[in-house]
């Protein structure tokens, strides 16, 4: 173990020190300076320059096109889908109806609110208009009449009215008893023998009119009349004779039972007056009756008026209740566009808060990526990216930053929803299409990559050897971030074309046909390195 940490410490101590010979061979006026000073541009190892932000300031993100007003269509009030009226893809206005609900309930609701607010508004005008006189006089003859019962009930019924009580329940009872057993001896003999007389006077008069029937004008004759009168006489005495005998039914017995006992009922009642029942019922009937008419004589009161006016305002807040739900079931159109979904079917029996469409306005897109954490840091609202969609090939748009979202997108990976606004013209652009954004970090912008071996220092000055136009000269730098083999520089004489001193050993370019571009023009065979944030 002890010899393992000797050696490490070797190798540590040598790094140390090749690393101060380099720097003191690479010093300005240092030996291995003046060599390369020595040496002409063609043996010298040369890297072109790249612009630090076409590489290390590229940030990249892919996403979707999106519409930027979207509506979504939610039902406010239950109700059966009766019709459907537009498909996906249809260009609607706003205030188009998109479907139909049956109202039925809603428009009886509405009915029945306009009708309390009617039987309201009567109510009330009756109270604030005056009694007329026929309701007075109504009113009075009303009050007389309650007054006239009240003093009959507190009046002993008098010697007449019991008579008249008593005839009564004497004339019922023996009705019922004759049902009950029939006529009596005496009434039935005389019953035969009217029966018995008119039969005699129909023969006699059968046999005169036989005398004379051969005559043409028999049926106008005396004997023809006194025929037919017989005939009467017979079938009437017939008919009391047969009713007399014939016993009676159920029905007429329970009648006649009824009767009997209303009449001696009826009796009780004179019996028993003045009775206080009696009394204080009419007494109530007196004081409804003098209400009623000093109501009619005084008109309404500040209260009643005022409960009248607040059962009137009730009704016209259900009504206007009623008439906003009604309202609610008509379903249009809330902004100009298309038509992106449709969730219901005619006879569907939709529920209030069910989304039953999606409306977009198409000709308002915006573009919205997924950023890495890593990468976020470097995008700001207003930062501009340059766009490429995948189904429109060819075609090369800008936008600009317009919102960030601060907490992360649902998934595995951490990143954040970053919206651009797109410029010019979006002819073909549609909803959902997948697109890169490409953001440039502007802490980088005006550097150069260069090899951070080719870079030199003194006395606190950083400077770089730059060839251009085959003329080699050292120029001072202002260096920024290091990556790797890779460092950014700023200098405001720098420019594309210029090649610098120097070499690394890894090359690592975006894409092949930039890592031939870069060995043609790098003969030292460096490359900057990967661009951050590349897909």
């Amino acid at each position: 173990m002890k010899r393992v940490l000797m050696r490490i410490g070797g190798l540590l101590a040598a790094a140390v020190v090749v690393g101060a010979v380099f720097v003191w061979l690479t010093a300005s006026g240092g030996p291995l300076t003046a060599a390369i000073s020595a040496q002409t541009p063609t043996q010298l190892p040369l890297v072109t320059l790249r612009a630090a932000d076409a590489m290390l300031g590229q940030i990249s993100a892919s996403g979707n096109m999106a519409p930027v007003d979207v509506s979504h269509v939610v039902l406010e009030v239950d109700g059966a889908v009766q019709e459907v009226l537009v498909k996906p893809g249809d260009r609607v206005t706003t205030g188009k109806p998109l479907l139909r609900l049956d109202t039925s309930d809603l428009e009886q609701a509405v009915l029945l609110a306009e009708l309390d607010v009617a039987t309201a508004q009567n109510t009330l005008a009756q109270l604030r208009t005056p009694a007329s006189d026929l309701a007075v006089m109504e009113a009075r003859a009303d009050l007389a009449a309650a007054q006239q019962k009240l003093a009959d009930a507190r009046t002993p019924a008098t010697a007449t009215e019991l008579a008249a009580a008593r005839a009564s329940v004497a004339a019922a009872w023996a009705k019922y008893r004759e049902l009950e057993n029939g006529p009596d001896a005496a009434e039935l003999t005389k019953l035969e023998a009217n029966l018995r007389k008119t039969e005699i006077a129909l023969q006699e008069a059968q046999r005169a009119y036989d005398k004379i029937k051969w005559a043409g004008d028999a049926g106008a004759s005396r004997e023809g009349a006194d025929l037919q009168k017989a005939t009467i006489d017979y079938e009437a005495a017939k008919a009391d004779y047969q009713l007399a005998t014939a016993p009676a039914d159920e029905a007429e017995l329970q009648s006649a039972l009824s009767q009997a006992h209303d009449a001696q009922q009826a009796l009780d009642d004179l019996l028993a007056k003045p009775e206080a029942a009696d009394i204080a019922a009419a007494e109530a009937q007196v004081a409804a009756a003098q209400k009623r008419l000093d109501d009619l004589l005084q008109g309404a009161d500040e209260l009643e008026i005022e409960a009248a006016t607040i059962k009137l305002q009730r009704a016209l807040v259900t009504l206007g209740q009623a008439r906003r739900e009604l309202a609610k079931a008509s379903v249009t159109a809330p902004i100009d566009g298309h038509v992106l979904t449709v969730n219901v079917q005619e006879g569907q029996q939709a529920r209030a808060g069910a989304e039953v469409m999606t409306l977009a306005d198409l000709s308002n897109l915006e573009l919205i990526v997924a950023v890495a954490e890593v990468d976020i840091s470097k995008v700001a609202l207003g930062q501009p990216a340059e766009v490429t969609i995948d189904a429109l090939p060819g075609r090369n748009f800008t936008g600009v930053v317009t919102r960030m979202e601060p907490v992360s997108s649902d998934g595995g990976a951490v990143s954040y929803a970053v919206t651009l606004t797109l410029d010019g013209d979006l002819d073909g652009v549609l909803p959902d299409m997948t697109a890169v954004a490409r953001f440039v970090d502007a802490s980088v912008a005006g550097g150069w990559l260069v090899p951070t071996a080719a870079i030199q220092r003194a006395d606190g000055v950083a400077t770089i050897q730059v060839q251009r136009n085959g003329v080699l000269r050292s120029m001072p730098v202002r260096t920024g971030a290091a990556q790797g083999e890779w460092t950014v520089v700023y200098a405001e004489e720098l420019q594309a074309g210029d090649q610098v001193v120097g070499a690394v050993s890894t090359t690592t370019p975006t894409s092949r046909d930039e890592r031939a571009n870069i060995m043609r023009s790098s003969p030292g065979g460096g490359a900057p390195p990967v661009r951050l944030g590349g897909n």
